[in-house]
């Protein structure tokens, strides 16, 4: 996304501007739909005495020239009984030239650039703290690089204060329940972290008992394997693991699933056996963005559509895609596939902080994409469900 200004002197004509500001505020869905067609993803216009000032949000590949000449010649019309009056005979819109960007400044020195804030609380639904001496994190090591470090609350709550994020899932990270006991107990301390993912492990026969005394703590919301890091991708599927997995649906338990393309049919096929489960996928189950593949994960996910209580992270895109030139446009037919499948109502937000520093500069960089992309495609509405209240309703906080 990108973002131009102009200005329009409309001289000292009193009645001319009230006529474009009462135009301007009375048009209709059907000019609104050619606005966005044009690839302008937000319009605002300000008063100041005489002169008008426009600014636009634009998408990545919008033409400066070619297209905001059809914007601006065509799509709001300049005939004179619309517009006011300009000086010498109506100069338009003249282009203003920026000066100083803030968010271009920051990552000079190194600072996180500020998020685009969506109106109303804002709940992330997946992020991670770990602290490396605790010892049972066996995917880590000094080969994970921004990753091989402590990182615990104090590292986040001022991005999430600089975000307005007022909530979050605590999310596993270790195959232990040391790990999750670790996490619970950070929540307790934490006042922004609303809830915590744990683990279990699902292939043993004491698995109820264990989830029977998790569930006793109201800040153990949900659990998951780390289907995507186990040998056998129909690990789902067998028959001690599908029974807990009923276990699970029985008593109203959350369960996430974190898998790759590899594992998502299991995963797919597990929920149709499993009536009543409530779940919801992680990261969109990491389609290849990097290659820009949509099949055959795009099919495998739509059969989804089917089960309301099963619900999609849009979280950890930046990691999937090219971690050094991705942009917007890379994540859009994922995201705008996730929309369709899974409508307005099964969707949330996760961060997947700080595991997304692989590919991002900061907190922000995650959140800006997404409202990118979504921008056109969701009204007011539809944004305070993806980013608060569909997570808070999944996970009941």
């Amino acid at each position: 996304m990108k973002e131009i200004a102009f200005s329009l002197e409309l001289g000292d004509h009193p009645d001319g501007i009230q006529k474009f500001l009462d135009w301007n505020g009375s048009a209709g869905s059907e000019g609104i739909r050619d606005i966005a067609a044009a690839g302008v993803i937000s319009q605002n216009v300000y008063l100041d005495g005489n002169r008008l000032f426009m600014v636009l949000r634009v998408e990545d590949d919008f033409d400066r020239q070619a297209d905001l000449r059809t914007y601006l010649l065509e799509k709001i019309p300049r005939a004179e009984d619309r517009y006011a009056p300009a000086p010498g005979g109506g100069d338009g819109w003249v282009p203003m030239e920026r000066i100083y960007d803030l968010n271009a400044t920051l990552r000079e020195v190194g600072g996180d650039p500020r998020p685009l804030r969506t109106t109303g609380p804002v709940l992330d639904t997946h992020q991670h703290f770990w602290r490396i001496d605790r010892g049972d994190y066996s995917w880590m090591s000094p080969d994970s690089g921004i990753l091989y470090r402590d990182y615990l609350p104090d590292d986040l709550a001022p991005l999430l204060r600089q975000a307005g994020v007022t909530g979050t899932i605590l999310v596993q990270a270790a195959d232990t329940e040391a790990e999750t006991d670790f996490l619970l107990d950070l929540a307790d301390r934490c006042d922004f972290v609303v809830g915590v993912c744990g683990w279990l492990d699902m292939d043993c026969d004491g698995f109820s008992a264990r989830l029977d005394h998790y569930r006793r703590n109201p800040r153990f919301v949900a659990f998951r394997p780390m289907l995507q890091d186990l040998e056998d991708d129909d690990w789902i599927l067998k028959p001690r693991v599908l029974e807990n997995l009923a276990y699970v649906a029985g008593v109203g338990m959350r369960f996430e699933f974190l898998t790759k393309p590899p594992q998502l049919p299991y995963a797919v096929e597990a929920i149709k056996r499993t009536p009543g489960l409530r779940a919801v996928m992680n990261h969109m189950s990491k389609p290849y963005i990097a290659d820009g593949t949509l099949e055959p994960w795009a099919s495998q996910i739509a059969e989804l559509r089917a089960f309301p209580d099963v619900y999609c992270k849009i979280s950890g895109m930046v990691t999937e895609a090219d971690r050094g030139k991705w942009g917007p446009e890379d994540l859009r037919p994922y995201i705008a596939h996730i929309l369709e499948v899974f409508g307005q109502d099964r969707v949330m937000f996760g961060s997947d902080w700080p595991v997304s520093l692989l590919a991002a500069t900061g907190y922000g960089d995650v959140m800006n994409a997404l409202r990118t992309v979504v921008g056109p495609l969701l009204d007011i509405d539809g944004h305070r469900r993806l980013f608060h209240d569909n997570g808070a309703r999944f996970y009941n906080v």
